[in-house]
C-alpha cells in the first residue's frame, strides 16, 4: 500500500475565491449582475405606465372601454368625440367588434339601455344586424314631420270651437259602446298553439323555451318576448341561438317561482309557469308555441 501524504500542520486550504475557475467566476458574475438587474427593475426603479393608450388593454377591458364610450355618448351626443375615443382602439374593423359586443350583451340577458347605447354607436359606425335592428331601428324621416303638422292644424281647428265641442260631446257618450268593439277589433298579431312539458329521463330541465312562427309556419327571428314574475320582468329575443332554430328563444328559470309570458307584439297571456316534477323524478319544464296571424311576409324580408 502506498501511504498516504500527510497534511503538514498548520497550514490550511486555500479560500474558496483562489480554487474557483474562471467559468465559475463568469457564472457567479452573471447570477450577480441578473439578482442586481432584478433588484433594480423591480424595487429601485420600476416601471410605471402613464397614459397608456386603450390598444394596449386587453380584450375585456377595451370591452369595457366600448361600453362606457356608448354610454358617453348617449349623454352627451358627441359624436366626433365618441369617434375619437373609438380611435383609439386602433381598430380597423371596429364596427364588427361593437357589433360583436352587442350580440354577446344580447345573448348574455344584459340590461336593455346598455344594448341600446351600443346598437345605436354600431349604426353610427354602419354596422348592420339583426341586434340592431331591434335596439337601435332606424327612424324614419317622415316621423318627424308630423309633429309640426298637428300644430298648424290645431290652430284653424280651434278657430271654430262649436264645432269641435259639439264633435266631442256626442263622442264620449258613444265612448262605451265604442270600445267594446274598438278592443274585440284589433285581434292578437300572435296565438299560443302549443303549451307541452318539457320532461327528460337523464336530467333536470328547468327552462321556457319558446318557438315563434309565422303565419306560414316558418321561424320568425327578432321577436320580443317579455317574462314576468312576481316583483320581476325580463326580455328575450328569437333567433340567438340559430342551432336551435331561428324563431326559437329560452329562459332560465327559478324554483319555487310563477312565471308569465306574453308576446309584446300582441299575444294572449301564458301564466303558471314553473318548475314540476315530471314522471322521469327529474324537473321539467315547458315549451310554448305562438304562430303569427297575419300573412306578413316583411318579417322574414327584413332579415
Amino acid at each position: 500500500m502506498t501511504p498516504q501524504p500527510r497534511r503538514q500542520p498548520g497550514r490550511r486550504p486555500p479560500p474558496i475565491w483562489r480554487r474557483l475557475s474562471s467559468t465559475g467566476w463568469l457564472l457567479l458574475s452573471l447570477v450577480i449582475g441578473l439578482v442586481g438587474g432584478l433588484y433594480y427593475a423591480w424595487v429601485v426603479d420600476p416601471v410605471v405606465f402613464t397614459d397608456a393608450s386603450p390598444a394596449r388593454f386587453n380584450d375585456r377591458y377595451q370591452e369595457e372601454y366600448i361600453i362606457l364610450v356608448s354610454q358617453s355618448y348617449a349623454v352627451n351626443q358627441n359624436w366626433p368625440l365618441a369617434q375619437q375615443r373609438l380611435a383609439a382602439l386602433e381598430d380597423p374593423n371596429i364596427a364588427e367588434t361593437v357589433n360583436g359586443l352587442l350580440e354577446t350583451a344580447v345573448r348574455q340577458n344584459r340590461p336593455a339601455p346598455l344594448l341600446e347605447q351600443l346598437a345605436v354607436v354600431a349604426r353610427q359606425l354602419g354596422a348592420q344586424g339583426q341586434a340592431i335592428a331591434l335596439f337601435a331601428p332606424t327612424l324614419p324621416a317622415g316621423t318627424v314631420q308630423p309633429t309640426p303638422t298637428p300644430a298648424i292644424v290645431t290652430t284653424p281647428t280651434n278657430t271654430p270651437p262649436p264645432a269641435a265641442t259639439a264633435t266631442y260631446t256626442a263622442v264620449p257618450t258613444l265612448t262605451p259602446t265604442a270600445t267594446s268593439p274598438a278592443t274585440a277589433t284589433p285581434q292578437p298579431n300572435y296565438r299560443l298553439t302549443e303549451q307541452t312539458r318539457l320532461c327528460s329521463d337523464n336530467e333536470a330541465i328547468t327552462r321556457i323555451e319558446v318557438i315563434v312562427l309565422d303565419a306560414l309556419l316558418n321561424d320568425l327571428p327578432g321577436i320580443e318576448i317579455e317574462v314576468t314574475w312576481q316583483n320581476g320582468r325580463d326580455r328575450f329575443f328569437t333567433g340567438f341561438k340559430p342551432e336551435n332554430g331561428r324563431g326559437y328563444a329560452d329562459f332560465e328559470m327559478s324554483p319555487d317561482i310563477s312565471y308569465t309570458v306574453r308576446l309584446p307584439d300582441g299575444s294572449p297571456e301564458v301564466s303558471g309557469l314553473r318548475i314540476e316534477k315530471c314522471a322521469s323524478g327529474f324537473s321539467g319544464g315547458w315549451q310554448l308555441t305562438f304562430q303569427n296571424l297575419r300573412n306578413d311576409s316583411s318579417l322574414n324580408e327584413e332579415e
